[in-house]
């Protein structure tokens, strides 16, 4: 089965075949902007991802080159748009911000570029060097704008990615930056919102929750549900999660306390109950 460009196998230990991206050394030499990445297991995953990649490279390779560029959504170099794409390839973006929140990071990029200035033109093709920071307040005076009244959350979201992509992508290309203001959206004054709190649930909800799910035979459902509260409470963790045999085998359904604790003592040498695996 014939990969993608740039695209080479790896042999697991457990058998599985895993993918990565790796550019060639000479163009690495020539501090490609495209990085290195590991794909996964999964062979429609990674090339649909290689893809991508091949893409941002192909975009890269050309302007190297100097000829126009001509893929259909490949961004002008020094746009807005192309200041996002740089930032999705960077070790800043693929590092340390999780798979599952980049949806809610492509909404809020396409937010951005798609709000149209006065002259009707979007922000994503204008020029970094020409978003000033008097630009940034009208923008943001844009991002907060709704029918029904503002959305100020909304708003917050906007400017703080912008701040951070700005940052993150003038260190790597400094020269497509004005010198005197580097990072408009730095001192952006924002408007003050009541944050609501959203109420944390209950142990005592959750155990009530799960003793109702026993009375009618639904044990997974009530096992799922004080696995997450006790232990798995970060979304990614909750895939990991082994059924448990029965609700009852679990101390902590009798004694909340010893549940609390456990739960304090998180040492890994620390001998403490675990749920039956079935």
């Amino acid at each position: 089965m014939q990969l993608p460009r740039h695209v080479i196998p790896k042999q697991l230990a457990g058998g599985k075949t895993a993918y990565y991206y790796n550019v060639p050394t000479k163009y690495r030499k020539l501090k490609c902007a495209v990085q290195n990445e590991p794909l996964g297991t999964d062979f429609a995953v990674m090339t649909k991802r290689a893809g991508v990649l091949n893409g941002q490279f192909d975009g890269w390779d050309t302007q190297r080159k100097g000829l126009p560029i001509s893929a259909p959504n490949m961004p002008k170099h020094g746009t807005v748009d192309w200041l996002f794409r740089e930032y999705k390839i960077s070790r800043a973006y693929l590092d340390k911000v999780a798979a599952r929140s980049r949806d809610d990071y492509e909404w809020a990029m396409d937010q951005v570029c798609n709000t149209l200035t006065k002259k009707g033109d979007r922000v994503g093709d204008r020029l970094v060097k020409t978003i000033t920071p008097r630009a940034t307040d009208e923008l943001y005076d844009k991002f907060i704008e709704r029918e029904n009244g503002e959305r100020l959350r909304t708003g917050e979201k906007l400017v703080v990615l912008c701040r951070k992509a700005w940052r993150v992508v003038r260190r790597l290309f400094p020269d497509e930056f004005p010198k005197d203001v580097p990072n408009p959206w730095v001192g952006v004054t924002m408007k003050t919102r009541v944050k609501k709190k959203k109420p944390a649930v209950t142990r005592e909800e959750v155990y009530t929750f799960a003793h109702g799910c026993i009375e009618h035979g639904e044990v997974e459902a009530a096992a799922v549900a004080v696995i997450c509260f006790e232990w798995l409470q970060r979304p990614e963790r909750h895939q990991r999660t082994h059924q448990v045999e029965r609700l009852s085998h679990w101390p902590q359904a009798d004694d909340p306390d010893r549940a609390s604790q456990d739960r304090r003592d998180r040492r890994p040498s620390a001998r403490r109950w675990r749920p039956q695996v079935l």
